[in-house]
């Protein structure tokens, strides 16, 4: 017996957003090892496991995501969003798996309770960490300014690491940018995060920097553009163009030569899933799981949707 789901309003936010992936060791190099590890813990390296055999008082914890927010009504599955694990053994790290059915820590959040070496070396104490101070250390993030609109954050950030400085709402207007008046603003978290579908399933070329082509950002992945010759055009659902400011103040300097975001089918399907249950528990009863979201009928506006729905 089919359920029959009934939509008056269809809304659906383009985001960043992964792709599921099995658990499997790979052989990381070396180079970018150090630049995913934090604390002695390397990112789709170390498991939830590893973790509670290492302490057995790891418990779930709450997490605040400071680049997609719940406001934002989206997610990000590279890991699980909103939720993560926390041990009084490792004080200041947060642990995220990367998805439900993986073990793998995919990111790792900082908290005002860390001290300790950040991936290049450098010794901090979060809780009195600034801005200015993020500057010297990543002197490459200056143009880096980037926040979504929904979020209550700048967030300055390279392939794998992200720091987060709090907007001041009172400030009118928002651009330009007042620079100067953050830079003594405190580092409120970072996140060290990184993509293992793209460790487990990609080439290495997946993290080379583009030169003078956009951004490409593939399901959350940050990509160059040989990556796309994996896919079909019929695997694709939807890109998305900025150019000019408008993708310098998504991605910062990075975004010069504008950003491009590309959303395939299979993400769109579980992203309309996840919004649905958001909204509608009766929705989340009738559709437990993404694999059963085909037993239900959908009608858009009094009309039954038949395929590519």
């Amino acid at each position: 017996m089919k359920y029959c789901i009934i939509i008056t309003t269809l809304i659906l936010s383009i985001n960043l957003y992964g792709q599921s992936q099995t658990d499997k060791k790979v052989t990381i190099d070396s180079t970018l090892a150090k630049k995913i590890s934090i604390s002695g813990f390397c990112l789709c390296q170390t498991t939830l496991t590893d973790l509670r055999k290492s302490t057995s008082d790891f418990k779930p914890i709450s997490v605040e995501e400071m680049d997609i927010p719940k406001e934002c009504f989206s997610q990000d599955t590279r890991y699980v969003n909103g939720q993560g694990f926390y041990s009084k053994q490792y004080p200041g790290l947060i642990f995220q798996k990367e998805e439900e059915n993986s073990d793998y820590i995919s990111k790792i959040r900082l908290t005002k309770e860390f001290i300790g070496n950040l991936p290049n070396g450098k010794h901090i104490e979060l809780g009195n960490l600034k801005l200015k101070d993020i500057f010297l250390i990543y002197p490459e993030l200056k143009n880096s300014w980037g926040s979504r609109d929904c979020s209550d954050y700048w967030n300055f950030s390279n392939d794998t690491i992200s720091f987060f400085v709090r907007i001041d709402k009172n400030i009118k207007p928002q651009f330009p940018i007042n620079k100067e008046y953050y830079l003594d603003k405190p580092v409120e978290a970072i996140d060290l995060l990184i993509s293992c579908y793209s460790l487990f399933h990609k080439s290495k070329d997946l993290f080379t920097e583009p030169t003078n082509e956009p951004l490409f950002y593939l399901d959350s992945i940050n990509v160059n553009s040989g990556v796309l010759n994996l896919y079909k055009p019929t695997d694709i659902a939807a890109v998305t163009v900025y150019k000019d400011s408008n993708a310098i103040k998504i991605a910062g300097e990075k975004g010069k030569f504008g950003v491009i975001y590309i959303t395939t089918k299979s993400y769109a399907r579980d992203r309309y899933w996840t919004y649905f249950k958001s909204k509608s528990s009766d929705y989340a009863k009738a559709v437990p799981s993404i694999k059963v979201e085909g037993n239900v009928v959908y009608i858009l506006n009094d009309k039954i949707l038949e395929k590519n729905f």
